[in-house]
């Protein structure tokens, strides 16, 4: 897997349920890897998308969060396949729908055999909340692995970013990466976190 950063990406289809997951092949016929983007509602999840891809309505940004209700597959540089989950945690959102939601990313992350590495993304922000631990301790019960990003650095002051960051850390289990700190809005942090994420396939792979 090159190093350089992602050229291509197509998105494939979007699932409502289980059944509607899709098989997403190389063209040799194997199952691609999958890298799963999962976080709170309005943390930025598909400002990531975007913004990593240079395609501005790639993955629509909504002002509402929750609304993202679908979870939507994307083949990647015919090597790797992004998962946008929905969001979790809003409150706004009606309970009937928070009731279809929770099943869908809970049948995704139990029982997808391709899913390969977890891209947990965090508003810098806010603190950790008893939701947002059990999710990480979660991913560290069940061998899940994921890397930590935390997102919208640019609302922090610079001065305070490593005390910042320092505080989510301590808020939350342990994560075998160290963070990473983007910004959608001027790109800082895409490069290294993309080239951890082709290190990581690149380590998985030898």
């Amino acid at each position: 897997m090159s190093r350089l950063l992602f050229s291509e990406i197509e998105f494939i289809s979007s699932a409502a349920n289980k059944e509607q997951f899709p098989l997403i092949k190389s063209d040799s016929g194997k199952l691609l890897p999958e890298v799963a983007i999962v976080g709170r509602s309005n943390v930025g999840k598909s400002s990531l998308l975007n913004y990593m891809f240079k395609r501005k309505n790639l993955a629509r940004v909504s002002a509402t969060p929750g609304k993202t209700q679908l979870i939507n597959f994307f083949k990647v540089d015919k090597e790797l396949v992004f998962v946008d989950l929905p969001g979790y945690g809003y409150a706004k959102v009606p309970k009937e729908m928070r009731a279809d939601w929770g099943p869908l990313i809970q049948s995704y992350l139990d029982d997808r055999k391709q899913l390969a590495l977890i891209l947990y993304l965090f508003d810098m922000r806010r603190d950790p909340t008893d939701e947002d631990r059990e999710l990480v301790e979660w991913f560290n019960r069940y061998q899940k692995p994921f890397m930590l990003v935390f997102t919208k650095k640019d609302k922090i002051n610079k001065s305070s970013l490593e005390k910042r960051k320092n505080e989510i850390i301590k808020g939350l289990p342990e994560s075998p990466y160290a963070p990473h700190l983007v910004s959608s809005t001027n790109e800082e942090g895409k490069e290294n976190l993309i080239f951890s994420i082709k290190k990581y396939f690149n380590e998985q792979n030898n």
